[in-house]
């Protein structure tokens, strides 16, 4: 297992006020509680002994930070990013934007306010939502991405119209800047209709169809919306200083498949920086590679095999 550099662990005594941010052109991103940080002990003690317990529980240990989760190192570059932005535009609006979304009470979410202070984290924006389908604040916050530890979360979110993905829980490191984000083809950022043809006609139909369908591109997938709100924060940079990098890591063949998914990226006008196109190997090795801050993938022994080699994954059900 990867560890998290000393710098980022460190608590920040001159924490200062974070700068406020414009919903409506900020990329805004939610996060939960148990994405951003490790509360897997905390999780258990809620579902055996209670919610009473677990706020006191809470409660007491509210100056005692709690250890980064998987989605922490993510958070972490896009801060840099918001850094390298404000440094060549002062003026600028499209940032990304930080937004915790919880579950737990107020009384018990001082911890967490606590601990992301604690670490620096720009984060001003908590929701504390009692009620069981948080997910219906999303939209109005404007989110674009909405990372949870939760299924039913994430399913709901999806089903709002809100790209969203489930963080698996591991522990991680902080790579190197710049912001690393890969993403599955299919299902993913693509619609799932060649997966689905796949389905009902082997693989050898699928090819048939993907050169039938060369020049017509492809539907948009769960994360294609936020896909391209990061792609539009990239283009603010030349390529050789971008403080941000996208990947695509699919499964498709590049020789029958990889056509038709680079014309609809340009046709998209979503800028790539690389593309792996595995004809149905492993994805891990590479992964392993790239060293990414997230990965989105909807099969789930990518994701496990992300987590294999110590990626932070994101399975997008």
């Amino acid at each position: 297992l990867f560890t998290l550099a000393p710098s980022l662990l460190s608590p920040n005594p001159s924490f200062l006020p974070v700068l406020q941010k414009d919903p409506s052109e900020a990329l805004v991103i939610a996060v939960t509680t148990r994405a951003i940080f490790n509360l897997e002990e905390e999780h258990k003690l809620y579902l055996e002994r209670g919610k009473e317990e677990y706020t006191r529980h809470q409660q007491a240990n509210q100056d005692k930070p709690l250890p980064p989760g998987t989605a922490f190192a993510f958070i972490q570059a896009v801060q840099h990013v918001n850094k390298k932005i404000l440094e060549s535009n002062p003026a600028e609006k499209d940032l990304f934007d930080i937004l915790v979304l919880s579950n737990n009470s107020p009384e018990s979410g001082v911890r967490i306010i606590n601990s992301a202070k604690h670490y620096g984290l720009e984060i001003s924006k908590f929701c504390f939502v009692s009620d069981e389908d948080s997910t219906q604040y999303l939209k109005s916050h404007g989110v674009k991405l909405f990372l949870s530890a939760d299924r039913t979360d994430v399913c709901n979110a999806l089903q709002r119209g809100v790209s969203a993905a489930l963080v698996c829980q591991q522990e991680v490191q902080a790579p190197l800047t710049p912001l690393r984000v890969v993403f599955d083809g299919d299902a993913v950022l693509f619609s799932d209709e060649t997966d689905q043809v796949f389905r009902e006609h082997g693989l050898e139909g699928a090819v048939q169809y993907e050169r039938k369908m060369e020049a017509v591109p492809m539907g948009e997938g769960p994360l294609k919306a936020f896909a391209m709100h990061l792609g539009k924060i990239r283009k603010k940079f030349s390529q050789e200083k971008s403080p941000i990098r996208i990947y695509l890591v699919t499964a498709r063949s590049g020789r029958d498949m990889g056509i038709r998914a680079i014309k609809t990226l340009r046709e998209w006008g979503l800028a790539i920086d690389e593309a792996f196109f595995m004809d149905g190997a492993p994805k891990g090795p590479i992964l392993a590679q790239i060293q990414p801050h997230i990965f989105f993938d909807d099969g789930l022994h990518n994701i496990h095999g992300a987590r294999d080699v110590g990626v932070p994954s994101a399975w997008v059900p």
